[in-house]
């Protein structure tokens, strides 16, 4: 260390101050208030998007929601439909006038369905002539 003793020391420290022309002041008291503008616009921002994010999560909420609703209304309809459709089978309702159309004795949907996934016992017969 004993490089560091060689080192010449300097033991008054000047200080000067000196008066800024109003224009330069202006300059900085403008660009301070510009920046000062820009930071409470992050901030409005940061905010505004904290609130989407809120709206966004209640309305993915509201999607689940309305999303279960109408499956479970959906498979209701669709149960309602198939009692309907035993009492009138191959019905066609019409809401306007009220009406179904149907054909008695038919089978229903139900019906064909476990008709269709029975195996045939009968098969194909080969004629002979």
């Amino acid at each position: 260390m004993a490089g560091l003793d060689n080192i010449p020391q300097k033991q008054n420290v000047e200080i000067e101050i000196v008066k800024l022309d109003e224009s330069t002041i202006n300059t900085v008291i403008e660009l301070n208030n510009n920046i000062s503008t820009v930071v409470n616009r992050f901030g409005e921002i940061y905010i505004r998007r904290n609130e989407l994010n809120e709206e966004l999560k209640k309305l993915d909420e509201l999607q689940l929601q309305f999303d279960f609703e109408f499956k479970a209304k959906n498979e209701e309809l669709l149960e309602f439909l198939d009692v309907l459709d035993e009492k009138y089978p191959q019905g066609r309702i019409n809401l306007q006038e009220g009406t179904i159309q149907y054909q008695p004795g038919a089978p229903s949907r139900k019906q064909q369905k476990m008709q269709a996934s029975q195996p045939s016992s009968q098969g194909m017969k080969v004629v002979k002539e």
